[in-house]
């Protein structure tokens, strides 16, 4: 079970990301569904897979999960499981790696609904166990994961995570974290970015930048700048083309130029 469940969020991303389901113009409801969603606890992934929408609903940890198979209510404007697939929960158990070893079905007869709230937030309905009561969720693109690309200067390969932190304060806040690194020859070139994202645009913008520089690949890296742009300064920015790639915009040194990162087959 735990090997189909992983191969079919693999695939689900890909999909995603590379637009391969959607020949024709994008429809209302990929528009407004389509994405990660996040809030303090948990995540989302909507799906367009046709007819039918995949929902996985999962806990930070990964230890609680729930699989659904929804259809768009055009009335409705929402995501309503379809009562003729299994809709899933399943509790994992997982390693010190955060791998899953082990999944339990604990029930396939799920019933929910997803909807949008005026905030433009994922309110999910779930009504099997009112587990999404209380819960919001921020869009925040399909930009998660590890992308790799090529040109004259090496071979690089980007990873984009959200990272979920706690304040001195005890407010819990999230942000992209984008690390890209280098090989060239026998050199090692990292760069490091916390970033915002911007729904209307579905652009991450870098709050900060960070280049680290080796000569050799195991060496220890020495820090080359560590940048904070200015009021009004132009900033690094990260977009997905209408081919699914990455486009990185370097606003240092246009170290991105004619760089396109698709997703790893890794």
């Amino acid at each position: 079970m735990k090997k189909v469940i992983a191969a079919l969020a693999a695939l689900m991303m890909l999909l995603a990301m590379t637009g391969a389901l959607a020949d024709q113009e994008v429809s209302e409801e990929v528009k407004m569904f389509s994405s990660m969603w996040v809030d303090d606890f948990m995540s989302i992934r909507a799906v367009s897979l046709g007819d039918q929408w995949q929902v996985s609903v999962k806990t930070w940890g990964g230890t609680v999960s729930w699989e659904y198979v929804c259809l768009y209510d055009g009335e409705q404007k929402a995501l309503r499981t379809d009562p003729e697939e299994q809709n899933m929960k399943i509790i994992s158990t997982v390693d010190d790696t955060g791998s899953v070893v082990d999944s339990t079905v604990m029930y396939s007869d799920g019933v929910a609904s997803f909807s949008l709230d005026e905030q433009g937030h994922l309110i999910w309905k779930d009504e099997k166990e009112d587990v999404g009561a209380g819960h919001a969720f921020e869009k925040i693109g399909w930009f998660e994961g590890t992308w790799d690309a090529s040109n004259e200067n090496g071979d690089y390969m980007l990873n984009c995570f959200w990272d979920m932190a706690e304040t001195d304060e005890g407010e819990v806040v999230g942000g992209y974290k984008v690390e890209i690194e280098r090989h060239a020859d026998e050199t090692y070139t990292h760069w490091y970015y916390p970033c915002g994202y911007d729904v209307g645009t579905d652009t991450l913008s870098a709050a900060f930048s960070i280049k680290e520089f080796a000569e050799k690949a195991d060496e220890p890296a020495e820090e080359v700048y560590s940048l904070v742009p200015e009021e009004g300064e132009e900033t690094t920015t990260f977009c997905i083309d209408d081919e699914g790639c990455i486009i990185w915009k370097d606003a240092i040194e246009n170290a991105g130029e004619g760089l396109r990162f698709l997703p790893s087959n890794g």
